[in-house]
């Protein structure tokens, strides 16, 4: 099974065909879908042998109208994209500097059932050493920053030598942030105990989820070996020698 059959059994599944129905219109998901991977072949770059770099930020500009009717699943057809970029890009052999993002934006001059896209290469958060680097570049324009009720993120605390220990913070402002030592992965972990695609914090109503890959050394969370839990205020997490704690403030 291709990567665009795949994508479309799991839309298949989406809320029991109000996906489906949301989509009246000329603008279809599959269409965008093979756009998206266009975008990807017509923009590769040879960097070095063996490896080929293609965007991993995507932009799909489509009309106020079909903008209107997509409100509601928009969340979920951007992750899905996503994941069916990530695919793709490993189908062919393809390398991501940061994490893949897809999101939509209305657009005054298209008309329903047009949709056009535009990409860039943007790199992502890295955790080296106890420090988090996010490059200013790393933070799109019209992000969800401040989504989430309770501002949940992640503390990263550091020990300097001959100083107060310090903390950097990582806020978490997408449905889902894939976390591992990927170059691919939201918030990328420098450390060899980390698989590549080690977890994701998955946001589910009022919930924040921690939900193991199938990593190699396991994730723990206030020292449990866990695969699927609920996060708390507090809640400290351990993805090989990596410490990551959780916050949230009361709403």
């Amino acid at each position: 099974m291709g990567v665009i059959q795949r994508f479309e059994r799991r839309l298949e599944g989406m809320v029991e065909g109000a996906f489906a129905r949301a989509f009246k219109s000329e603008l279809q998901p599959v269409e965008v879908a093979s756009a998206v991977q266009r975008e990807m072949d017509d923009r590769a770059a040879i960097v070095a042998p063996g490896r080929t770099l293609v965007p991993n930020d995507f932009v799909v500009e489509i009309s106020q109208q079909d903008g209107q009717r997509l409100q509601v699943y928009a969340d979920s057809l951007s992750q899905e994209l996503a994941n069916l970029a990530r695919e793709y890009a490993k189908e062919q052999g393809y390398s991501f500097v940061g994490p893949v993002r897809v999101r939509f934006e209305n657009a005054g001059d298209l008309t329903t059932g047009m949709f056009r896209i535009r990409s860039g290469v943007i790199r992502g958060s890295t955790v080296e050493g106890g420090e988090i680097r996010r490059p200013v570049s790393d933070v799109p324009q019209g992000g969800r920053g401040g989504a989430f009720g309770g501002h949940p993120r992640l503390l990263v605390t550091t020990a300097v030598e001959g100083s107060d220990t310090t903390q950097r913070t990582y806020e978490i402002n997408t449905p889902v942030t894939l976390l591992g030592r990927g170059t691919d992965c939201d918030l990328r972990l420098v450390d060899p105990g980390v698989s590549r695609h080690h977890a994701e914090i998955r946001v589910e109503g009022p919930e924040i989820v921690l939900v193991d890959l199938g990593s190699t050394n396991g994730s723990f969370v206030n020292g449990q070996p866990i695969r699927r839990v609920t996060l708390v205020d507090g809640s400290r997490v351990t993805m090989g020698r990596t410490t990551l704690v959780f916050r949230r403030d009361r709403e």
